[in-house]
């Protein structure tokens, strides 16, 4: 949290709940082969989440190194002076009601980068990391 700033706190169905990181979330999905527009999520092919931090406990977070394919190797960004971009592969292809209790869904990071054109690759269907 910043300087200054109390630990915010929130009650969600009896669960404490802390705020680890803010900024923004972007909801992005791939139809079914065929598909012009999507009325519903049979036809969804994937659903994909991109998550960017501008302020979090750490002001300072580790990504993949861009070089050489699957990369092992991560290097350090600031977040406050550059962007740091966290794209998700779910596993199903809606999201869960918030007020309904359901089984845990699953989504896997698939990238941490800062360049915007890997996010980009990595929808057209190429690999960039």
């Amino acid at each position: 949290m910043g300087e200054g700033e109390e630990e915010l706190k929130t009650k969600a169905e009896n669960h404490e709940v802390e705020i680890q990181e803010r900024g923004e979330i972007f909801f992005l999905y791939r139809p079914k082969v065929g598909k012009q527009e999507v009325h519903g999520p049979d036809e969804v092919q994937r659903l994909y989440i991109i998550l960017r931090p501008q302020s979090g406990e750490k002001t300072v977070e580790e990504k993949q190194c861009s070089y050489g394919g699957q990369s092992t190797h991560t290097q350090e960004v600031n977040i406050e002076e550059q962007p740091l971009l966290r794209f998700i592969i779910m596993g199903r292809k809606s999201l869960p009601h918030p007020s309904h209790r359901s089984r845990p869904y699953w989504g896997f990071v698939d990238m941490v980068t800062t360049n915007v054109q890997d996010i980009k690759t990595a929808l057209q269907g190429g690999t960039s990391h």
